[in-house]
């Protein structure tokens, strides 16, 4: 008898909740290489720091840090917190230049956003089951280029007229670079 069919999935698929919502990949790019064991302690507290503005910019948006694997982070945005949660990852991409920077690395944040229907949930094996996001749209948020904060056409009509205003369109694809240097 297989795991799956004796509580392996049944128990937690009744949780899974099909949505709307905004998915967001997030990581620092261009982390220069570090060189000696000792450099690694420097490292491990940049991504300490990373990781506490990046928590904190997120939830304070209304927005749920799914995930952080190192250098990168995935995020959820609620449908009617969508200007919000990209606003915040403006500006903390701002914030990470700075703080890698000021610790002597040469970094930025990249965020990659798309908008669309999701499986949203608990997912994992009994006893390590965590909140994650499955499908299309997430694999189309994994897959975007583009350096800054990019939004996919679906994520840039969340927007409103001013939020939409700091953006570029860029194609083929479509998609919407962040311009930092402009102001309102």
């Amino acid at each position: 008898m297989s795991d799956l069919s004796a509580g392996g999935v049944g128990d937690v698929q009744a949780a899974w909740q099909s949505q709307e919502l905004g998915i967001a990949f997030f990581g620092l790019g261009r982390l220069r290489e570090w060189h000696s064991p000792r450099e690694d302690l420097c490292v491990a507290n940049l991504f300490q720091s990373y990781y506490v503005l990046a928590g904190r910019a997120i939830t304070n948006a209304g927005a749920r840090l799914v995930k952080l694997n190192g250098a990168e982070g995935l995020c959820v945005i609620p449908a009617g917190r969508m200007a919000a949660g990209i606003r915040a990852l403006c500006e903390l991409a701002g914030e990470v230049r700075f703080l890698a920077s000021d610790r002597g690395f040469d970094a930025h944040l990249n965020a990659r956003v798309h908008f669309g229907p999701v499986m949203s949930g608990e997912f994992g094996p009994p006893g390590l089951r965590r909140y994650d996001v499955i499908g299309k749209t997430v694999n189309v948020a994994a897959r975007m280029g583009g350096r800054g904060v990019v939004l996919t056409a679906q994520a840039y009509r969340q927007l409103d007229h001013v939020a939409r205003h700091r953006f570029d369109k860029h194609t083929p694809p479509i998609s919407y670079h962040w311009r930092a240097e402009r102001d309102g």
